[in-house]
């Protein structure tokens, strides 16, 4: 829904079919400019977190520079942040983008790659050029667990494939 200010209201309403299964994430996915490649948000930072690795990061107003965060040596998802009211993207020279929740509480990520382009490399070294801001907005992000070394996530941190609404405005600003 466009709305008189020129915002643009996003209600989402997701059903599955068939059997449930657990999801890596319910959410977004925007490929924005590459040159909008520095994120401010409100939520939990300033270090990556996770719905089961949060209660460590504080609540409160953070800024990171898309490009600069930290890498695993094998590329992987990473950098989400959680509980976040607002995110902001914008570059130098260029417009704004702000994404704000309106009636859950969001988990964002900001990263030059897509998880599909990540997952086939084996080292950072080998990956490409970034062509792209890659923005995850959801609703439901998986728990980390230790599956890299030992069990999945506990079940509350499991996220299944059940019908879910949520809602978020986008305001495009000059700067």
């Amino acid at each position: 829904l466009i709305q008189g200010d020129g915002s643009v209201k996003v209600d989402n309403s997701i059903q599955f079919t068939g059997w449930r299964i657990n999801l890596a994430r319910i959410g977004i996915r925007f490929l924005f400019d590459k040159k909008l490649d520095q994120m401010s948000y409100f939520g939990r930072g300033p270090f990556e977190n996770y719905a089961d690795r949060k209660s460590a990061a504080d609540i409160g107003l953070f800024a990171l520079d898309v490009n600069k965060q930290y890498e695993y040596e094998k590329p992987m998802e990473r950098g989400n942040h959680e509980d976040v009211r607002w995110a902001k993207l914008g570059g130098k020279g260029m417009g704004a983008v702000l994404i704000r929740s309106d009636n859950n509480l969001m988990q964002v990520s900001a990263l030059p790659y897509t998880d599909e382009q990540m997952f086939p490399v084996e080292y950072k070294i080998d990956m490409p050029e970034s062509k792209a801001t890659v923005f995850c907005l959801s609703t439901k992000t998986l728990g980390v667990g230790s599956a890299s070394c030992g069990p999945r996530p506990l079940e509350r941190y499991l996220v299944w494939s059940d019908d879910t609404a949520f809602t978020y405005t986008i305001i495009l600003n000059d700067k």
